[in-house]
C-alpha cells in the first residue's frame, strides 16, 4: 500500500512539472512572435488569445494534480487520474496545435512527453489514447495552417504520427510489463513477510509477529493471556502426530474465532498459544478465558474419535502507565498459567 501511495506521489510530481515547463513554453513562444506573423487559419484569433486559453487550461490542470498530490490516498484517485490523463495530453497536443499552424514551427516531439505520462498512469490502452489525441491535433494542425509560411505537411505529419505510434507502442508494453513485474513482486513480497510473521501450522502469528507487536504497541494498557493444553501428548501418542496437527488448527480457528479485530493470537510452539488483548481491563480478559476454555473443550472429530482437550490458563495485565515489557507478562503468565494446571490437576 505504501508504496503504491509512493508512486501516486511521484506521478503527480512530474505532471506538475510536466505542466510548468509547458507553460514556460507557451510564453516563450508568446513572447517571442514576431509582430508581422501571417495568420492563414480560418478563425484567426489573436495569439494572446489563444495563449489564454492555453493557460487557464493548464492552471486548472495544476491546481487538481496539486490536489491529487495531497489526497492520494483518495479512493476516488483513479478516475481522477484518468482526468489528469486528458489534461496531460492537451497541455501538450494544444501548444503544439497552434504552433505548428501558426509559427509553422515542428514540435510535435515533445507529445512524447504526453505519451510517456498515459503509459505510467493507464498502460497501454491509455498511451493509445493519447496517441490518438496527438494525432488529431497534428492533422488539425495541418489543416489548420495550411499555406502559412513553414507550415508543416502531409508527408512530415504523417512520418510524426507513426513515430508516435511506434514511441506510444513501445512505451505502453513496457509499462505493462514493468506493472505486473511490479505487482508479482509485491505479491511475493507479501507472501514471504507473511510466511515469516506466521505460524505454518496452525496460521497464527509468530515469535516475530509478537516481538514486532509489541514494539509498534510499547506502552498502553494491555492483558496477556498464556494458554497451555492440557492432554494434547496423550492425544499425540493414541492418535498419531496427525491427529495434534488437526487438534492444534482447530483451537487456533476456535479462538480466532473469538478475538477482537485488534486482538493478536501468537502460537509459541507445541500445545502453547498467547493472546494479546490490548486495551481489555484484566477482569475482562478473565471473562474472555472463561469462553475460550469452554470453546477449545468442545469435541474434536479426528479419524471418528471424539478428541477432547483441555486448557490451563495464566493471565498478566499491564495497565496504564506501567513499563512492563512483554518478556515481564510471558513470566507471570506463565507463572500463572502452572499454578492453574496444579489447581486442575489435584482438584
Amino acid at each position: 500500500m505504501r508504496s503504491d501511495l509512493e508512486h501516486r506521489r511521484a506521478l503527480e510530481r512530474i505532471a506538475l512539472w510536466s505542466r510548468a515547463c509547458v507553460m514556460v513554453l507557451v510564453g516563450v513562444v508568446v513572447a517571442g512572435t514576431p509582430d508581422d506573423i501571417r495568420w492563414t487559419t480560418s478563425w484567426q484569433p489573436a495569439l494572446w488569445q489563444v495563449a489564454s486559453v492555453i493557460g487557464v487550461h493548464l492552471i486548472a490542470a495544476t491546481i487538481l494534480a496539486a490536489l491529487r498530490l495531497r489526497h492520494s490516498t483518495d479512493g476516488r484517485y483513479r478516475w481522477v487520474a484518468g482526468a489528469q490523463t486528458v489534461f496531460d495530453v492537451l497541455a501538450v497536443a494544444t501548444p503544439m496545435l497552434v504552433i505548428d499552424s501558426v509559427a509553422g514551427v515542428p514540435v510535435w516531439p515533445s507529445a512524447v512527453l504526453a505519451l510517456m505520462s498515459a503509459a505510467t498512469r493507464h498502460k497501454l490502452p491509455g498511451v493509445l489514447i493519447a496517441w490518438a489525441v496527438v494525432s488529431a491535433a497534428l492533422v488539425a494542425g495541418v489543416l489548420l495552417g495550411h499555406g502559412a509560411p513553414g507550415a508543416p505537411h502531409g508527408a512530415g505529419i504523417a512520418l510524426a504520427v507513426v513515430v508516435l505510434l511506434v514511441t506510444a507502442a513501445t512505451a505502453g508494453v513496457q509499462a505493462s510489463s514493468l506493472d505486473r513485474y511490479v505487482t508479482e513482486l509485491h505479491r511475493a513480497r507479501s507472501a514471504m513477510t507473511r510466511q515469516a510473521r506466521t505460524d505454518a501450522l496452525t496460521g497464527a502469528a509468530n515469535r516475530l509477529a509478537l516481538e514486532e507487536y509489541e514494539a509498534s504497541r510499547p506502552d498502553g494498557e494491555v492483558s496477556l493471556v498464556l494458554l497451555d493444553l492440557d492432554g494434547f501428548k496423550e492425544v499425540n501418542d493414541t492418535h498419531g502426530h496427525h491427529a495434534g496437527d488437526v487438534l492444534l488448527k482447530t483451537v487456533a480457528e476456535r479462538l480466532r474465532n473469538r478475538l477482537r479485530a485488534d486482538d493478536l493470537l501468537v502460537r509459541l510452539g507445541g500445545d502453547e498459544f498467547v493472546v494479546v488483548l490490548p486495551g481489555l481491563p484484566a477482569e475482562r480478559a478473565d471473562e474472555a478465558v472463561v469462553s475460550w476454555t469452554r470453546a477449545v473443550a468442545d469435541p474434536v472429530e479426528i479419524g471418528g474419535d471424539a478428541v477432547r482437550v483441555g486448557v490451563s490458563a495464566g493471565v498478566a495485565h499491564r495497565p496504564i502507565g506501567d513499563t512492563s515489557g512483554f518478556a515481564d507478562l510471558l513470566r507471570t503468565a506463565d507463572r500463572r498459567m502452572y499454578r492453574h494446571k496444579r489447581a486442575r490437576r489435584f482438584a
